[in-house]
């Protein structure tokens, strides 16, 4: 609570609902950002971690905050709606939907959506199979051909729709 009230610039004896108004007004009075900041504790008493500095100290906070538990795992929902236009002036509409949970004391979703696929990427190259050089994006069939193929083997499925209007 000291901390929050220095950053907000009121006293660190202002009562609770004094505390709560300033965030707010620096939150540009987002009530869903307060009611955040509120779950995470950071409007309370407790003790602030011994850090470098206020972002160490927020980082180790939210690192006893919000770490998994024995049970718990994680879970990554995507969908990606867009339209294309096609030489012939069809529009597509496409959308792809992604689930994918992390397992229970093994990889998380995180790091089988992000982690994986890069390590792919990586291996790719060491191999040669990927032949351009330079900084490039994962926007080539060469490049993202193989490893949505890979992705796949290893569980991470996805679903897509197509609709072409005239």
């Amino acid at each position: 609570k000291e901390l929050l009230c220095d950053l907000v610039g009121i006293s660190p004896s202002s009562e609770h609902n004094v505390l709560k108004d300033a965030v707010l007004k620096k939150l540009g009075g987002d009530n869903t950002q307060l009611e955040a900041a509120e779950w995470l504790g950071l409007l309370g008493d407790e003790q602030v971690p011994q850090a470098e500095s206020i972002v160490d100290a927020l980082s180790k906070h939210l690192v006893m905050k919000l770490s998994y538990g024995p049970e718990e795992k994680d879970m990554i929902v995507m969908r990606d709606s867009f339209g294309i236009r096609h030489p012939s002036g069809h529009l597509e509409n496409k959308t792809i939907d992604l689930v994918v949970y992390g397992d229970i004391n093994g990889f998380s979703a995180m790091a089988k959506t992000v982690g994986l696929p890069t390590a792919m990427a990586a291996k790719m190259l060491l191999d040669g199979e990927i032949g351009a050089k330079g900084l490039m994006g994962p926007f080539s069939k060469e490049i993202y051909g193989p490893i949505l193929e890979r992705i796949k083997a290893e569980g991470i499925i996805y679903t897509t729709q197509s609709t072409i209007q005239p």
